[in-house]
């Protein structure tokens, strides 16, 4: 390819489906945002890891009023600003209306990536900057509040955690190729983004406004490149499950061909839609005694089962748990960052770290954002360098043995200690593209 002929252009684009007041959110605009990239006779390429969400969010009590900066409201720290809104992303192609890639759970998914894969300091700096995310400490209630005469808000410039954006391949966005690309964006009720004892007792709210999308393109002749034969990125699927006793299996098909890892995170069904608590925090789901994987009711990929001592002392408030579960760590830092553990240069899963997270805390450990929050989760990997592993007809299942870590959190079974449980699978993909359409092999 000659270098010398490509050209690049950088653009910015407004929603589609924008109305006059320019809002979206839940309660007060359109609760979905929809941006389309056009396609090109030439070959034109799209730089994903460019592609950037900007805007400005701003909150405020139910009657209108904006909300005060030394009052209880927060949002989750690790998904940032603008994830924090998300439920679910969805990238397709514009010319034949084919899904690319559809992320669920979105703002659950995105607190695992940032804290298992970045340290405070990178939160607190680079992260900060170019996510909007911040370590776990509950002073970025800040990061919400603040700036709100005539309703302005906080402004943010985010990039998009997709797997088929996040890959390092270019999109063909020719017509030879994907023809084109639409982003759709589904936003969360606001009783699940701004949390905590004030937000919950003024019934706060936010919306999103001066939204744009912007990227880089680069365009050359026909006769520069041929057009995209095909490319693979990991896509992120997931699955909700629960917990509801202190020995538990969770089995599922997932049904899925190329699975490269497994990775899941906890919260307290009690909590989900009560806007006092975080929905997006990564809980700890008590005391660990024991973790196994299978698959088809066979330990697999680890032929031995994930033990800790936390079993040998009960009482949490003398042991760093952060420090007993080292097991079960390595495989969840294996799991997130799709890569052996020799691989992960940083991480905010440390027990002496105070920004990553209290070190001897409960099951509701950080849940009202007025106290740090953890980075907890577990995962395991399956294949770093080859085709992944085929569960598309093979029964995937993990067994749990958990006991509460206080006073009346013990998994017995009731509503108020059950654990809601988000499952992420990622799976390798292969878009095979020609000017007859497009193939999704996943």
């Amino acid at each position: 390819m000659d270098l010398s002929q490509v050209r690049k252009s950088q653009f910015t684009l407004n929603p589609v489906n924008q109305v006059s007041t320019g809002r979206f959110s839940s309660k007060s605009g359109i609760p979905l945002i929809k941006f389309d990239i056009s396609s090109s006779d030439s070959p034109m390429f799209l730089k994903g890891e460019d592609l950037r969400i900007n805007g400005r969010i701003h909150a405020e009590t139910g009657a209108g009023a904006d909300i005060a900066s030394t009052n209880l409201n927060f949002v989750d720290n690790f998904s940032g600003r603008f994830a924090n809104c998300i439920d679910t992303i969805t990238i397709y192609s514009k010319r034949l209306n084919q899904v690319i890639e559809r992320v669920t759970n979105y703002s659950r998914i995105v607190p695992s990536i940032m804290s298992g894969l970045h340290g405070e300091k990178d939160l607190n700096t680079k992260f900060s900057h170019e996510g909007d995310h911040f370590s776990s400490t509950y002073l970025g209630r800040h990061g919400l509040c603040g700036s709100n005469a005539g309703k302005v808000g906080k402004s943010f410039s985010v990039p998009l955690y997709c797997g088929c954006l996040q890959t390092g391949t270019d999109l063909d966005l020719s017509v030879n190729g994907l023809g084109g690309l639409v982003v759709e964006i589904l936003l969360k009720p606001d009783v699940n983004v701004v949390f905590g004892a004030q937000a919950n007792t003024d019934s706060s709210s936010y919306f999103l406004n001066n939204l744009t999308m912007t990227g880089c393109l680069y365009h050359m002749p026909k006769e520069a490149a041929p057009p995209q034969q095909s490319f693979s990125f990991n896509s992120l699927s997931s699955v909700f499950q629960t917990i509801n006793s202190s020995a538990s299996v969770v089995a599922l098909t997932p049904g899925l061909k190329q699975v490269s890892a497994i990775f899941m995170n906890f919260m307290n069904t009690a909590e989900i839609g009560d806007q006092r608590f975080n929905s997006c925090r990564l809980g700890n789901i008590g005391q660990v005694h024991e973790l196994r994987f299978s698959v088809n009711g066979s330990l697999y990929p680890l032929s031995y089962r994930l033990q800790t001592k936390e079993e040998d002392n009960a009482n949490l408030s003398a042991v760093h748990t952060y420090s007993d579960r080292t097991m079960i760590d390595r495989q969840y830092l294996e799991a997130v960052n799709i890569n052996r553990y020799s691989e992960t240069g940083n991480t905010s899963l440390a027990y002496n770290n105070w920004n990553s997270g209290k070190v001897d805390r409960t099951q509701t450990q950080g849940r009202g954002g007025d106290t740090q929050g953890t980075a907890e989760g577990f995962g395991i990997l399956y294949d770093a360098f080859g085709s992944g592993e085929d569960l598309s007809n093979r029964v995937f299942s993990f067994e749990l043995n958990v006991s509460g870590n206080a006073a009346g959190q013990s998994l017995d079974g009731s509503a108020a200690t059950s654990q809601g449980c988000t499952i992420v699978f990622l799976n390798k993909n292969n878009i095979i593209m020609s000017a007859n359409g497009i193939e999704l092999v996943r």
